[in-house]
């Protein structure tokens, strides 16, 4: 079984296409914030192309885990996300309106389909910060390099890692530091908060 998540329009035969937006056609709508309805270890291979970027720097761990949760020891996995820092030493020649548009994203998908907030950037990656980010899912590196704009990393799950594990990583906040909350949270806080948050928007209807 190969998942194809967060597929938009790209519907690749022989894969299983999921993604939120009905109006892209995918084979499953998923809101990929939530688990997975897949087993543990269930999937040989994972594609997601231009989506881990679309999560915050909290939610990102948890949407990763299902991500590796339903991936077989073993299974492979490919991602590609902006390379920001590359974006970075390049603001001068985008000029300030290129760059700003770039950084935060697009909510009109293909100049057709308005898929809201789902469309903004959250989050910055370099090969540096994304490899570290995979290994602590069990994600061995295989392949790491920059293509155009954007960093493409493949890797190999090489062990299963429990949530009770991840539990225990901290995060850590520079605004926090030096405002008034903690410098570091473990993701076991931050699961909690943001548990919170979804049950109170859902029952509000509002917009995450």
């Amino acid at each position: 079984m190969k998942l194809h998540l967060g597929c938009g329009t790209k519907k690749l035969e022989g894969w299983i296409n999921i993604d939120s937006v009905p109006e892209c056609r995918p084979d499953l709508v998923h809101d990929i914030t939530k688990p997975l309805p897949y087993a543990d270890q269930a999937a040989d291979e994972l594609l997601a192309e231009d989506l881990l970027e679309h999560f915050d720097k909290y939610i990102r761990y948890l949407v990763f885990y299902e991500w590796t949760r339903v991936l077989k020891v073993g299974g492979k996995i490919t991602l590609q996300v902006p390379d920001f820092k590359t974006i970075l030493l390049r603001y001068f020649k985008f000029g300030y309106d290129n760059f700003v548009d770039f950084i935060f994203g697009e909510n009109l998908w293909e100049s057709r389909i308005y898929i809201g907030h789902f469309g903004n950037h959250k989050w910055g990656y370099s090969q540096k910060t994304l490899k570290e980010f995979v290994n602590i899912f069990g994600i061995e590196t295989t392949n790491i390099r920059r293509i155009g704009l954007n960093i493409r990393l493949e890797g190999v799950k090489g062990r299963h890692v429990t949530l009770d594990e991840l539990d225990n990583v901290t995060i850590y906040s520079h605004a926090n530091r030096f405002g008034n909350g903690q410098e570091r949270v473990t993701l076991k806080f931050a699961r909690e908060a943001i548990k919170k948050f979804q049950e109170t928007t859902e029952k509000s209807g509002a917009l995450r």
